[in-house]
């Protein structure tokens, strides 16, 4: 299918695709890139994290690619990309519609280097288009600039029907050559159970049964399964961190940590290559972790309360076990009003 999609935004299709979380989707993505290299793509990505990532495994597959939002952008990046030196551009929807990119659409020689815009996670354009993140509401501006030369590609994991009306109506899916298509999001290797909230005061209580019954004072880190545990509030995190760290031994203890947007893009970076690398082990997460962020051996996904809509809660879960060889446990966690 990711050949299909493939030949189907080279023949000039405009596109939409789902995909579950861990499928592949990125695989389109770098697959265009590295069959036109004089060509650049640009990917509208709605999270730095999730931008970083995506840069570093399309290096890994030698190609170029760079992040363009408001901590990259300068001289040299504007230069780079009016000269589309990169590959790839990974570009926040923000900097999509600015006014430096809109100089940059309404130059042919720019528009001619371009052989498709991709918006990822396009769900976004439904959830947080009207308030939370209103340009993402409005990349449908894009067409005005981009004209009818450029494919336009959108793709995500999680589209309930009235999700896919709104990313048509808002992309001006229809007035060009369309082709869709839906793979599913069955995830065989991952086992959901939901389970009644009972310490609703520090709800990781309920979630400790995750940890080894015990550990010994000279266990190694991955003792600890690698999870990833998700709160709607940083507080609620900061206390998941610290209730945690009492349950291990003192060298274990910097194995928990938070992951939140109020951290500096470095930190979050650092702390997002440790969980990788597996020298953290449990990760304490606000929605900063969510969207798209691959780490292939994750075992536990954990969410507490009950998520804003089903595309959040697939989203979250969907970060467990993205490596298709090993079992990932996804736990949800509810109020006991939740059930009936």
């Amino acid at each position: 299918w990711q050949a299909e999609m493939i030949h189907k935004i080279k023949s000039g299709y405009d596109a939409m695709l789902v995909a579950g979380t861990g499928y592949g989707k990125s695989v389109v993505f770098e697959g265009l890139a590295a069959l036109d290299k004089s060509r650049s793509v640009i990917v509208i990505s709605p999270l730095k994290a999730l931008e970083r990532d995506q840069v570093r495994e399309a290096e890994k597959k030698g190609l170029k690619a760079a992040m363009v939002n408001e901590d990259t952008i300068d001289a040299n990046m504007w230069a780079s990309l009016r000269k589309c030196e990169h590959h790839l551009y990974y570009v926040s929807p923000e900097m999509a519609l600015s006014d430096g990119f809109v100089k940059l659409w309404q130059d042919a020689k720019f528009r001619a280097r371009i052989q498709a815009l991709i918006v990822d996670e396009a769900h976004c354009i439904d959830e947080w288009g009207d308030s939370f993140r209103e340009q993402y509401g409005a990349l449908g501006k894009l067409r005005n600039y981009v004209g009818h030369d450029v494919p336009f590609f959108a793709c995500t994991a999680t589209c309930s029907t009235d999700t896919f009306n709104v990313i048509w109506n808002s992309l001006g899916f229809g007035n060009r050559p369309f082709w869709g298509l839906d793979v599913g999001c069955d995830r065989p290797n991952l086992l959901f159970l939901t389970r009644v909230l009972q310490n609703t005061q520090n709800p990781v209580l309920d979630a400790l049964n995750i940890l080894p019954e015990k550990i010994a004072n000279d266990a190694p880190r991955n003792a600890l399964p690698k999870s990833l545990l998700y709160f709607d509030t940083i507080d609620a995190c900061k206390l998941a961190v610290n209730t945690l760290r009492k349950c291990l031994p003192a060298h274990l203890r910097d194995a928990v940590q938070t992951f939140k947007a109020t951290s500096s893009e470095r930190a979050k970076e650092l702390t997002w290559k440790q969980f990788s690398e597996g020298h953290i082990r449990i990760l304490c997460a606000t929605d900063a972790a969510g969207m798209g962020c691959n780490v292939a051996d994750v075992e536990y996904t954990v969410i507490f309360d009950v998520p804003k809509s089903l595309s959040v809660l697939v989203q979250r879960w969907g970060r467990a076990a993205r490596k298709r060889t090993i079992n990932g446990t996804c736990l949800l966690f509810v109020p006991k009003w939740a059930f009936r």
